[in-house]
């Protein structure tokens, strides 16, 4: 159930020359509720509060924060009759609306009261709901969000909040793949100190004879070892950047998955130090047997190998 309401005050406009629209008064219902950006997520309205969407044409709605501002809403006088009338109403908290949910585009939320009164007290006994059939697949995410934009809850075969929990899922996931980056991180130090290793044992020979010990050796075969793993961490970084910044575009641009907008995660740096870390441990944990073993190999069955 929903009441259109604006503001009424074009001085609370985000911007000047840009109505912000309709803001839909819905009825508050504290689960439902993305997270909040400004002020806590309450439990219960008081009938003259109201939660903001942040995003709306224009700009955003931050500013109107612990403000009571004038809405506007449409009184009905009749059958096809109506009368412009004001509400005051606090701003008790600005919520996340990136990504629009089957309440619709920019909805605000109001007490179960402040929704009767906005009906005048013929609150509606009933829904009513519309089916839209398109004549393509293809058309399904563009007639899905000029709906939206128009203040209808739009649901699919798939809705947007069942995409983004999957979304948010795989973008956690990350904390929890370090036994496995550590395991590839050993099997990929073991790889390198037999590529580095073997290619260079007449080399090793030459310098155990020229007086290097075997633990000066096996350091020097570590060190190139994490020269490696660090360079293949940060071009890792790089392209994950990259590839990020590209899944958001394709959400902004192409309305990939049906989704109005998704953040892109360029770079987390404690994440990004996290990996690096294990990465090198587990490389020259790897790396060591066959560094060690090497090292203390004689000069002449280096020389022979």
């Amino acid at each position: 159930m929903q009441h259109d309401l604006d503001l009424a005050d074009e001085g609370d406009w985000p911007s000047p020359t840009v109505s912000p629209g309709s803001l839909w008064a819905t009825t508050y219902f504290e689960p439902r509720l993305p997270k909040m950006i400004k002020g806590d997520r309450p439990v219960s309205l008081q009938d003259d509060e109201i939660l903001l969407p942040d995003s709306v044409p224009g700009g955003s709605l931050r500013h109107l924060y612990g403000k009571t501002i004038m809405f506007g809403y449409t009184h009905i006088n009749g059958k096809y009759q109506g009368s412009y009338r004001t509400i005051p109403l606090k701003v008790v908290g600005i919520y996340d609306n990136s990504v629009p949910d089957k309440d619709g585009e920019n909805p605000s939320y109001v007490s179960e009261n402040t929704m009767d009164a906005l009906f005048d007290g013929n609150v509606q006994e009933s829904y009513t709901f519309a089916y839209v059939q398109v004549d393509s697949g293809d058309n399904v995410p563009l007639v899905q969000k000029k709906l939206a934009a128009m203040g209808f809850g739009v649901a699919g075969a798939a809705g947007q909040q069942d995409v983004t929990g999957i979304l948010a899922a795989l973008m956690s996931i990350g904390r929890f793949m370090f036994p496995i980056v550590l395991v590839c991180s050993l099997v990929f130090g073991l790889f390198l100190s037999v590529i580095w290793m073997k290619q260079r044992k007449r080399s090793l020979a030459l310098l155990r004879c020229l007086g290097y010990t075997a633990g000066q050796l096996s350091a020097l075969a570590l060190v190139q070892v994490v020269q490696l793993v660090v360079a293949a961490g940060i071009a890792g970084i790089i392209l994950g950047a990259g590839f990020s910044l590209l899944l958001a575009h394709s959400v902004d641009s192409g309305d990939l998955l049906n989704l109005s907008n998704l953040d892109s995660v360029v770079f987390d740096p404690v994440l990004a130090l996290e990996m690096l870390a294990i990465t090198v441990a587990g490389a020259v944990i790897g790396a060591l047997p066959l560094s060690v073993r090497i090292a203390h190999t004689q000069p002449d069955a280096l020389m022979r190998g």
